[in-house]
């Protein structure tokens, strides 16, 4: 059995993350138990009832409220430092993948192991991309939000649709940009207001329209040129939005990344604000590759994504 013991990033991560241990698992007939999954278990259909956040799912789960699943993922932590199991420490000094590794060696079905680390995330685990594709409807169906949020997200963008040939899906996020790797990758609303018309001119004989998802309010006579709607809001209805558009793009995040798996739809990442992106630029999630830059200060190492 393995035990995900500590927690990755936010959403976007937290799901890349467990997907990679969910297609593992399959793999090698193995039980999952993911703790850090805790502040987001309560959105989707396989872990709202489930303490565990168990894969397989558990034939009889355990129904949890937010201080539960706080002291479970604590109870885990103490477990995994506790040197009473073993415990793997997946460092991210270097990328990781587990075809590469020796984790395989180590986990033994009838034993408990602990995981952690910053492994499979922001692109660190292109090399099991393969793995992903091979149990992707096991792990959609896994991950299929509580019907509230698909309604929500099926009326949105059922109204989209409407009149319009093509939904480009755009992430703009800033906020925590500002900070984030010194803020590499946060541009200011009129960056993605030019990226938008850019990529709306990719379609000169279709009527577009944009489904604005953002982490920070935005003005809307910056967009008076766009046909477009606001997403939700509401984080989970947002991500599974961008993933029934028919293109999506924003700045490099798991988030996007999410929706792109999920909804197997192709993905512009924005890296470059003076390139004029085509068709060519909107990559399937399958088919991302990158390359790892190493610093020193390990939190400034990043992939420069490639296709």
């Amino acid at each position: 059995m393995l035990v995900i013991a500590a927690k990755s990033g936010q959403l976007g991560n937290r799901l890349l993350l467990f997907a990679h241990y969910i297609a593992f698992a399959r793999e090698n007939n193995l039980w999952l138990l993911n703790p850090a999954f805790d502040e987001y278990a309560e959105f989707f259909q396989a872990t709202a009832n489930d303490l565990f956040c168990a894969y397989p799912p558990p034939p009889i789960k355990i129904k949890a409220n937010r201080w539960l699943r706080i002291k479970y993922y604590q109870f885990n932590r103490y477990l995994a430092q506790s040197k009473l199991f073993k415990l793997i420490d997946i460092t991210r000094e270097k990328p990781f993948n587990w075809s590469d590794s020796k984790v395989t060696e180590q986990v033994k079905a009838n034993s408990i192991t602990f995981m952690q680390g910053w492994l499979l995330r922001d692109g660190w685990f292109v090399q099991d991309i393969p793995n992903l594709r091979k149990h992707r409807e096991a792990i959609r169906e896994y991950f299929k939000p509580l019907e509230k949020y698909r309604q929500n997200v099926d009326k949105l963008i059922s109204t989209m649709r409407k009149d319009a040939d093509i939904l480009i899906g755009i992430h703009i996020r800033q906020g925590d940009y500002q900070q984030h790797q010194s803020g590499r990758y946060f541009y200011q609303s009129e960056d993605y207001v030019k990226v938008m018309a850019s990529v709306k001119q990719l379609f000169p004989d279709k009527k577009v329209r944009f489904l604005i998802c953002s982490n920070a309010k935005q003005d809307p006579n910056l967009l008076a040129e766009f046909d477009y709607y606001f997403g939700n809001n509401q984080i989970i209805e947002d991500m599974y939005s961008l993933a029934e558009c028919d293109y999506i793009m924003g700045p490099p995040s798991s988030y996007t990344m999410w929706g792109s798996f999920y909804g197997d739809k192709p993905l512009y990442m924005i890296r470059d604000l003076n390139k004029a992106p085509n068709l060519n630029d909107f990559v399937g999630f399958d088919d991302w590759k990158g390359v790892f830059h190493y610093r020193e200060d390990w939190s400034q190492s990043y992939w420069e994504w490639t296709h």
